[in-house]
């Protein structure tokens, strides 16, 4: 937080007068579930958005990036999306949604910051969107309420930007905790806390998070274009369903090629229903803390990412194979946290120095130098100044 008071004070010559704090989320399992309405289980992660607001007196709204040194400026006259604004259309967004449903605006300076605007469009986009309606709620004294404060976000993000927008990652945002994950039910947009065990804390096995470092823009264009052959797919498949809910269609009958789907949306559909349904088991598998069988489900739906969606790299490949070589890795899974090439590995401690002494051939191998830590939740979206808030 004190970074983005300084870069607020240097940019304006002002103190902020509200700051909004968002995490990131991290889908751990059911990446594509939202295809079929199944089920997925999401945490806060580690990377934050800061943003700082003042009042001005005047008439203008002025953005500054802090952490990518960009500027950008409009008026509350006109407030218009223009592709050149690229990041400050995510917060002019929310003024523009809040303003046609009649509040009042001064001029503002708003100044955003923290390691999340590394992440891709759609998290950025998210997170932007929820802190700019987060810090103006306090700023204005709206007394917005969670479901308000999720539409008027998602409106921002989806009508404003035409920019894909999860609920479930704004619950989490809004929701989430350390150590903890939420277990959605994508079919009743209904969700249930459940603990994460595999925390710093627990004496034999952790979760760690790796950063491939590869590119930002190297799977963004694929798994973009994979999203919308599952929408494809899944329009085709809901067309061949008699009834009931789509997560439900057997998963037998598109193994068995029952169902007449071209090769690849069959691969498609296979894969986002097993794992969706495999996200439904772990949750009781986390619960009841069984690393080892926890680990294998991963195993499995790191196997239908590659084969089945395509959608893994060399990278990710490699460090997920050298995880499954090593006694004591029990699984590994590339996971969606708005970084490209992430992937998940639970492992026990013991084990842990091993495959860190492994990154560094990933180095020599591939010339980028990876990043990991513990993975254990952060807490929710929240006001940080006033402290008192």
């Amino acid at each position: 937080m004190d970074n983005v008071i300084k870069q607020h004070n240097k940019e304006y010559g002002e103190t902020p007068l509200v700051i909004a704090q968002v995490p990131g989320t991290c889908t751990l399992l059911g990446s594509y579930a939202d295809a079929c309405k199944g089920w997925s289980l999401v945490g806060t992660d580690a990377s934050t958005l800061f943003v700082s607001v003042s009042l001005r007196d005047d008439q203008l709204v002025r953005l500054t990036n802090a952490t990518l040194n960009d500027r950008k400026r409009f008026s509350l006259g006109t407030i218009k999306y223009r592709k050149e604004d690229r990041w400050g259309n995510y917060l002019k967004g929310v003024v523009a949604v809040l303003g046609n449903e009649g509040v009042s605006f001064t001029g503002l300076n708003i100044t955003v910051e923290g390691s999340l605007l590394y992440s891709d469009n759609q998290m950025v986009s998210t997170a932007c969107s929820l802190g700019t309606v987060i810090a103006l709620d306090a700023l204005l004294g709206l007394n917005l309420g969670m479901t308000s404060m999720i539409r008027i976000a998602y409106q921002a993000c989806t009508a404003f930007n035409n920019e894909a927008c999860k609920i479930s990652d704004l619950l989490t945002m809004l929701n989430g905790k350390p150590s903890k994950v939420l277990f959605y039910d994508l079919q009743h947009v209904t969700y249930k806390e459940i603990p994460f065990p595999f925390t710093e804390e627990n004496d034999e096995y952790v979760a760690i998070v790796v950063d491939s470092k590869i590119s930002p823009n190297a799977m963004r264009e694929e798994i973009s274009s994979k999203r919308r052959a599952i929408e494809r797919a899944f329009a085709k498949l809901k067309e061949l369903k008699s009834g009931g809910f789509l997560r439900d269609f057997p998963e037998s009958e598109l193994s068995a090629r029952i169902v007449p789907l071209d090769e690849e949306a069959r691969h498609i559909c296979e894969y986002v229903l097993m794992e969706s349904h495999l996200a439904n088991d772990a949750a009781s598998l986390l619960t009841s803390k069984d690393a080892p069988q926890y680990g294998k489900l991963m195993n499995r739906v790191q196997a239908g990412l590659r084969d089945l969606l395509e959608v893994t790299c060399p990278e990710v490949d490699w460090l997920t194979k050298r995880a499954s070589e090593l006694n004591g890795c029990l699984g590994s899974v590339q996971i969606s946290n708005g970084f490209s090439g992430n992937i998940m590995v639970l492992l026990s401690k013991q084990a842990l120095p091993s495959y860190i002494s492994r990154l560094e051939d990933y180095e020599h191998i591939f010339g980028f130098h990876p990043r990991w830590y513990i993975y254990g939740g952060h807490e929710a979206a929240k006001v940080v100044l006033p402290e008192h808030r």
